[in-house]
């Protein structure tokens, strides 16, 4: 299980965004490229990239570190009637990005009598993360499988006009070769290996409150209750998240800080290590964004921006084998219509 990064890489409001007064399209392309090192035994990488070590030789050992090139890209499309105050928007989800999953979701955004805004969408995979049907397998070369989901999102901001923002997620999750705890060489039965299961069901409860301190100054403070229940009781766990973020607005720099604590906690005993696993959770991220520097105006564009950002992410887990750790460095641009 790994963490989820919102707004950690490229997100940069926890705020919907408020449906526009004029009918026709909008939306945003960010596009960039940069460094990613990645510690994992779990996830092998995706369709772009392989992170994992295919042979391992040990269950005891952190994950080796794994660097690499990467890209990012996201987008939005939507489409405003003004009329009844209604948004379908399209867009790609990246705050799966530590599991190497590029989400999409197609959603519909309603804003409320009293200015508050309710959104309902489906959550699908667009480029979904490769597992190791295997992960404990030693001594021989792991195979990779993916790792499907499916869900949706409901989203109520500015609630009854105020700052509180309320979201839930949910996804189910599909591995298309489970295999965990097959190797012989554990030598665990069909009951232990199904306590390894990774398919099931994801539910994640936000709550978030914006502080604004003049026109240059927000802070957003963060909590979320996340279950994720799966088929193996020793890979189900609960638990919580705190995040702090802090944003700065003076034309043409928008600066983004945020960090994150938390825990999680898992239902029963993991039958290769004879115990239940608890994990500790830290990431920080800040992002810079310079619009129109030098005045540049891209094909006679006037929202656009080139952005630079960094993240840290640690999931330290009492056993080693599980720790998992994700460092990025981009750099891109975002353009705006």
């Amino acid at each position: 299980m790994l963490i989820t990064l919102v707004a950690m890489l490229a997100c940069t409001a926890y705020a919907l965004d408020p449906v526009p007064n004029e009918s026709g399209f909008s939306g945003f392309i960010r596009a960039g490229a940069g460094v990613l090192k990645y510690e994992s035994n779990m996830v092998a990488g995706n369709n772009l990239m392989d992170v994992g070590d295919e042979t391992i030789n040990s269950l005891t050992d952190e994950p080796d570190s794994e660097t690499t090139g990467m890209g990012m890209f996201n987008f939005e499309l939507a489409y405003t009637f003004a009329s009844t105050r209604t948004q379908l928007t399209l867009g790609s989800q990246i705050e799966d990005i530590a599991r190497l999953e590029l989400g999409q979701q197609l959603a519909v955004k309603q804003e409320l009598p009293d200015k508050s805004i309710l959104s309902i969408g489906f959550l699908f995979s667009g480029i979904p993360t490769e597992v190791w049907e295997d992960p404990y397998l030693t001594d021989s070369a792991r195979q990779e499988t993916d790792r499907d989901s499916t869900g949706a999102r409901l989203v109520y901001d500015r609630i009854l006009g105020s700052s509180f923002e309320f979201r839930y997620s949910y996804r189910s999750i599909e591995i298309d070769n489970e295999e965990s705890g097959l190797s012989p060489s554990l030598g665990l039965s069909p009951a232990e290996r199904g306590l390894l299961r990774r398919d099931g069901d994801n539910h994640y409860l936000d709550l978030n409150y914006r502080f604004d301190f003049g026109d240059r100054h927000r802070l957003v403070s963060g909590i979320t209750y996340f279950n994720e229940d799966r088929d193996g009781d020793a890979m189900s766990n609960s638990g919580m998240d705190f995040q702090l973020t802090y944003f700065f607005f003076n034309d043409p720099v928008t600066l983004v800080v945020n960090g994150l604590v938390g825990w999680a906690d898992f239902d029963e005993d993991n039958p290769i290590y004879d115990k239940a696993r608890e994990d500790d959770r830290y990431a920080a991220g800040v992002q810079y964004y310079y619009k129109n520097p030098f005045g540049w105006k891209p094909l006679g564009h006037e929202d656009f921006s080139v952005f630079a950002s960094g993240s840290y992410l640690l999931e330290d887990a009492d056993i080693d084998f599980y720790d998992t750790e994700v460092i990025t460095a981009l750099a891109g641009v975002l353009f705006r219509f």
